[in-house]
């Protein structure tokens, strides 16, 4: 069982251990944040409106096993940067992850989720495509953008 948390200043040392190279954390921030990642970076979008970071970690552990942010803009919630533990990948993790966004979203009042997933990136479309999100016309390229209801 995990549970939900805000994301601390020592959660993203964690997190940023997990990306090993450039080409993974294109994955997981596409061109927003620059390599090598580091915790300023992460802790600066902390000051856009809305946002919020969240860990899940195991039940008996507060050390993070997965990691998202949303931000809520009206009643759209934006999913990004989700990140799993690479010792955990394979297991399902992914549609927990999912599943506490979904919620704790709805919880800051969103009625849909919104999140963009860099072209290729095979396993998160497949994810989010099992979750119930459908996939829409973006403006930006190499980019697949996708959407749900709440």
């Amino acid at each position: 069982m995990f549970h939900l948390r805000p994301r601390t200043v020592a959660d993203c040392d964690v997190v940023i251990s997990w990306i090993p190279d450039a080409e993974a954390m294109h994955l997981f921030t596409g061109t927003r944040l620059r390599w090598p990642l580091t915790v300023a970076q992460l802790t600066a979008m902390q000051a856009k409106p809305g946002f919020s970071a969240w860990t899940l970690a195991a039940d008996q552990s507060q050390s993070p096993a997965a990691h998202f942010d949303l931000t809520i803009d009206g009643d759209v919630a934006h999913l990004g940067r989700v990140l799993i533990d690479p010792q955990l990948r394979g297991n399902g993790l992914a549609h927990v992850v999912v599943g506490f966004a979904k919620r704790q979203a709805k919880s800051l009042g969103a009625s849909e989720m919104r999140l963009n997933v860099i072209t290729g990136n095979e396993p998160a479309i497949r994810t989010y495509l099992r979750a119930g999100f459908t996939m829409y016309s973006s403006e930006r390229p190499n980019v697949t953008s996708m959407n749900l209801v709440l």
